[in-house]
């Protein structure tokens, strides 16, 4: 007689287990939710106007990348979200130049909000700091921690104009904040992969109406496989990033709180 096997389940085990899959399960959605989020900004804000801006800054020549940027200053100053500036780069310049324009769109831009932040709103922020205890720790958080913390609040979901101002008004020093700019990139590069894959997507849809619904000569399905996994994987690198600096803000934060 073969002997028998007992199978013992701690409860606590068991409980983690669900919690793990739970998690995951979570995280798969939301995945999901931050893809279809950017394409629906695409398809609904910017898909209508893209042809158009791409002829018009092509046009231009070497001037329209200065537009873009002058546009992107202007824009982000006032609040709005750099991500749609980074999306219609990805459409209008492509993967590798709208990925260039926008990092150097957003270092002038950070640049030029850190001069207005210590010229013209020091006084106006300690205002705010005051009535904001969460945004005063990072505030004490950049002014004491240097490049590291910076570059983690690049790394960050953090809106981008707000942490440029919330910074320019901190007792950060310019050299390290400069720098921390190189954070940027990591968000840039998955949101002008979305730009330039959704672009890519409408002009395919065309060309396979246009040729009975066979891919275009000189394209194929694993070039058009291949493009949408580095956009997946561009998105997930973007939300490990992510995850793994808002944990060491707030082990930074809170150290900076304890010894305060």
């Amino acid at each position: 007689m073969a002997p028998r096997l007992t199978l013992h389940l701690h409860p606590d085990a068991t409980a983690e287990r669900h919690t793990s899959w739970a998690l995951l399960t979570f995280k798969v959605i939301g995945l999901l939710a931050v893809g279809v989020g950017l394409y629906l900004l695409f398809h609904f804000v910017l898909e209508p106007y893209i042809n158009s801006a791409e002829a018009f800054v092509e046009s231009l020549g070497l001037w329209g990348p200065l537009l873009f940027i002058g546009l992107f200053l202007v824009l982000t100053s006032l609040f709005v979200p750099e991500s749609i500036l980074a999306i219609a780069a990805g459409a209008i310049f492509g993967l590798w130049w709208g990925l260039l324009w926008v990092f150097v769109a957003g270092t002038i831009t950070a640049t030029f909000i850190f001069l207005i932040g210590r010229t013209m709103l020091r006084s106006r922020a300690e205002k705010l700091l005051a009535r904001h205890p969460k945004i005063n720790a990072i505030d004490t958080a950049a002014s004491n921690a240097g490049f590291r913390l910076l570059l983690l609040l690049r790394l960050s979901p953090l809106n981008y104009s707000l942490l440029c101002y919330l910074i320019a008004v901190s007792r950060a020093r310019l050299k390290p904040y400069l720098l921390s700019c190189i954070g940027m990139a990591p968000g840039n590069f998955s949101t002008v992969y979305v730009g330039f894959a959704a672009k890519h997507s409408a002009d395919l849809a065309r060309k396979l109406k246009e040729h009975g619904g066979h891919l275009p000569a000189g394209d194929s399905m694993v070039h058009e496989v291949t493009l949408y996994l580095g956009l997946a994987a561009a998105i997930i690198a973007s939300l490990v990033v992510t995850r793994i600096a808002m944990k060491a803000i707030r082990e930074a934060t809170q150290q900076t709180a304890s010894t305060s």
